[in-house]
């Protein structure tokens, strides 16, 4: 860690939070989340105290109860799981609005994502975060991230209302593996045998999947690499969470409400991504209009269970739980929206899957070496 900071860099707690979350930024997540993150306000107020909490209780010499701590991780393990259940089947939302043109879709997504979590902070009375606009670092790092994961939300609304729901599923199979690479590149970390070999089984299973099937391989790697950049750039940010989702909302709805005023005075902008109209398509301008608000709250609530989550249960766990989101987008894609499983997505897919399992063995043997006390 730098012991050289900038006026505008976040306080040491911060970073030695960040320091702490180093292996599991390298197993699974950035944060991508906004992505930033469940149920209730009321749990997103725990939550988003969790760690000074615990952090008063320890220095107080009163450790939390076993029991305490295994209902914590019940409740963390099913917002996990309830948050990625809501991203692996919000293609089907997408395709409810597939008549809608995509850059419109994001830039309402974006307009209404920001108007619910500024609510959300105003709710859980967690307000302060204007003051990041006299903070030109945080103005970068959250201008910066709300752009790539503005990219990350339009490459996918529009590839699951194009055909494409295999190619996004392989992209977010690939995060973690991205999430590797980018910690020896970007934090200067190093690689074990296994991430080495899960890397090299991942490049090969995507090279093939190029000379078999062409170039739509890209959409997998926008969104793997787009998602990732997005967690390396909140992790280096070291903001807290809310107020940090809260800034970066605001900045891209900033930019969605532009966006809408330039296709009010040029409509044909959206059409540089054109509706591909699905059957489930809604055809009432109303009920569309119903959808496009609804962006807001299907972006926010499960990045709301997320970041609870986060504060309940390890990195490594959240990792490995975000495999729900690709695998129900595979089961969406294949069983529900009859796109055709090649050959060359059943290699491609072996290789990341056993790059991942290796990965997953290696974390879980040094996990089991650690508690032995070797």
């Amino acid at each position: 860690m730098r012991k050289d900071r900038s006026p505008g860099e976040p306080s040491s707690r911060v970073l030695r939070a960040a320091a702490c979350t180093k292996e599991g930024f390298r197993a699974a997540q950035g944060d991508v989340g906004s992505v930033a993150q469940g149920g209730s306000a009321a749990t997103w107020g725990a939550a988003s105290q969790g760690e000074d909490t615990r952090g008063a209780a320890v220095s107080q010499g009163v450790p939390p109860s076993p029991d305490a701590d295994a209902r914590s991780a019940r409740v963390g393990l099913l917002e996990g799981v309830g948050c990625h259940v809501v991203w692996g089947l919000m293609p089907v939302y997408w395709k409810l609005l597939s008549a809608v043109p995509a850059l419109e879709v994001l830039s309402w997504r974006m307009v209404w994502s920001c108007v619910f979590v500024v609510l959300l902070c105003a709710f859980v009375k967690r307000t302060r975060f204007l003051h990041l606009f006299r903070d030109p670092r945080a103005v970068r790092t959250f201008l910066a991230s709300g752009l790539i994961v503005t990219c990350n939300w339009g490459v996918y609304v529009w590839a699951a209302n194009s055909g494409h729901l295999l190619e996004t599923s392989i992209g977010y199979y690939l995060c973690p593996l991205c999430n590797i690479t980018l910690g020896l590149v970007v934090f200067k970390e190093r690689l074990t045998f296994m991430q080495k070999l899960a890397t090299a089984l991942a490049a090969a299973g995507v090279a093939y999947f190029m000379v078999v099937h062409g170039g739509d391989i890209w959409i997998a790697f926008a969104l793997a690499l787009s998602f990732s950049a997005y967690g390396a750039v909140k992790k280096r940010g070291g903001y807290p969470a809310l107020p940090g989702m809260a800034f970066e909302s605001l900045l891209t709805g900033v930019l969605g409400a532009l966006a809408l005023a330039v296709g009010a005075v040029a409509p044909w902008i959206w059409q540089l991504a054109p509706a591909t109209p699905d059957a489930l398509a809604v055809t009432s301008p109303e009920l569309a209009f119903g959808l496009l608000v609804g962006c807001g709250l299907l972006t926010a609530i499960p990045l709301l269970l997320y970041s609870a989550a986060a504060n309940r249960i390890s990195m490594t766990a959240l990792g490995f739980i975000q495999y729900v989101s690709p695998t129900i987008a595979l089961v969406l894609a294949v069983g529900l929206f009859g796109e055709a499983f090649t050959l060359a997505h059943a290699v491609c897919f072996a290789c990341i899957w056993t790059g991942i399992a290796a990965v997953g063995a290696e974390g879980a043997l040094s996990a089991r070496k650690r508690r032995a006390g070797v």
